[in-house]
Parts: C-alpha cells; structure tokens; sequence
C-alpha cells in the first residue's frame, strides 16, 4: 500500500471527482484511478462507485473505513517527517498564548536567559485556541496553553502548571469600582468587550452568561489584549479576564466572581503525545514549571 495512492484516495473522498484529483495532484486521471485500482485490489474490496451517465462518485462502506484510517496515518507521516527534519536543530518551535506571555513568562526568563534559552525559542504568539492546532498540525512542537478547565484531549500530553481566576474588568469610572464581588447575573444590561475565538475567554463568557441565564452584549471582539484593556479603560464597556491580567498602573478596576463554577484559567505545558523531547526541550519545560512557585508566591 503506497502513501500516494492514500493521499490520492482521500482527496478523491474529498472532491467526489477523478478530474478534481488528478488536477490537485498535477498528475493524469488515469494516475489517479489506477492508484484506487490498486487499494482495491490490496484490500479485495470496491472502495468507490461510479455513476457515468450523472458523473457522481460515492464513497462505499469500505472507502470510509479506508478514509478514516487514511487521514490519520497521513496525517502521522507528516509529524514524523516535520519532527525528524527538525530534531536536529537547536531552536524550539514553542507556543505563546498573549496573556501567559504578558503575565507569567516573564517570571521565569531569568532562568530561561541564564540556561540560554532564550534565543532558542521560535515562538508562535497566538490564542490558545489556535495554538492547540498548531501543536496538532506540527507546527510547534511545545506550547504554554490557557483552557478553562484542566486540560484533556486524548491527542496531546499536557501538564498542569497552575490555574487563576476570572474576574470582571471595568473602568474606575464605571459603577463596578464601589465593588469587589459581584455576581455575573447582575451583568445582564452591561456591554461587553471579549477577546476573539482564538482566546478561551470567549467560551467561559458564554459558559457564565447560559448559567447566569441572558446572552451578553458583546460590543467589540478583539485579538489584542491592550485594545481590549484600553476600550473599558475608556468605559465602552467591561470585560471577563483572568484576574491578573489587571496590573498597579492599570485604570481599571478588577471584580471577583461571586458565582463557584469549575471554569478557572489553567495553565499547562502542552506537547503532542508520544512526541520525543529534546534536551533543550526538556531544560525549557524544567524552568517552565518554576512559574507555579513564583506565581504563588508573587
């Protein structure tokens, strides 16, 4: 059973056309139908079936069990090939979500610059969302990954560095600055600024909002967490962040939660399950799990 004649398969799954496939792959049709030819013959059973007076190609039962296993082993080439051609090279291709990178990183670049690995890093800035995808696909290899619960996906390894809480943020000027606490039903007519779908915030917005029972009026969706903090800074509007994320010279007032839901801002250092690390990779996730005792004991 040949890779191409895997990847040509899928593909073909995918477009239901011989031409569409042939085209893609810049071979000819034939290629194509020969290489289906032989995963049938391979595997004595009828993986596709034509209709030439419609010109429409279906899937049998066979060709989706095929597929399913197809894209996966694929998909395990293409980490193998992207891990191998990156093993030996020093540099760590790691993932940085902007408020671990703004917050807590900085707790331990001391020691990260001290072991020299600082300018080993090739880091990818991105929502935790996001980079749980790029870990997935190769693209990175390690991340420090926000989830608002611990952090559970079968594909990946993760373990759990420390989790804080969500808080409220509003400006000084807005009625939350005479509160500490306030519950998340009393919400209900204010505006909301959020971070966009590439952050967790926005599905623990939505979780609080369904349980506090109203949809919030989300005014501004935003990937950037200065716009965000500079928009309720101007009172546009408040806004659901971990609660740290709200610094001394900040004017912004920050209001604990009164509601007790299991959603907290964990933190975790996350790789691809049964990726091998290197030794630069492991002196990083040794320095990385110092932020638990510094965040603890800032």
């Amino acid at each position: 059973m040949k890779l191409n004649d895997l990847n040509y398969f899928c593909y073909l799954c995918k477009v239901g056309s011989f031409t569409e496939a042939a085209k893609h792959f810049n071979v000819k049709q034939p290629t194509v139908t020969l290489a289906i030819k032989r995963l049938e013959n391979s595997l004595q059973t009828q993986l596709v079936s034509r209709d030439h007076s419609q010109n429409f190609l279906q899937v049998t039962s066979s060709g989706k069990i095929l597929y399913e296993h197809a894209i996966k082993i694929l998909n395990e080439v293409h980490l193998a090939t992207v891990e191998i051609n990156n093993f030996s090279q020093e540099k760590i291709r790691f993932g940085l979500p902007p408020i671990i990178g703004n917050l807590y990183l900085p707790l331990v670049v001391p020691e990260l610059s001290e072991n020299n690995l600082l300018q080993s890093l090739v880091v990818d800035e991105s929502g935790s969302e996001q980079l749980t995808q790029d870990l997935l696909s190769g693209k990175i290899d390690i991340a420090l990954l926000g989830s608002y619960s611990p952090f559970n996906d079968s594909r990946l390894a993760a373990t759990q560095i420390t989790w804080r809480d969500f808080a409220i943020i509003s400006s000084n000027k807005h009625w939350l600055k005479d509160y500490e606490k306030v519950s998340f039903s009393d919400l209900k007519d204010e505006k909301f600024i959020t971070l966009d779908s590439k952050f967790i915030h926005r599905q623990v917005l939505e979780h609080y909002s369904n349980e506090a029972g109203f949809t919030p009026n989300i005014i501004f969706k935003t990937q950037s967490i200065s716009i965000l903090k500079r928009m309720v800074e101007q009172n546009s509007g408040i806004a659901l962040l971990v609660g740290d994320a709200v610094a001394l010279g900040d004017r912004l007032k920050c209001t604990s939660l009164t509601d007790v839901f299991a959603e907290k801002f964990n933190i975790s250092i996350v790789t691809r399950k049964n990726y091998l690390l290197k030794e630069r990779e492991w002196e990083l996730v040794t320095q990385l799990l110092k932020i638990k005792d510094k965040v603890h004991n800032s």
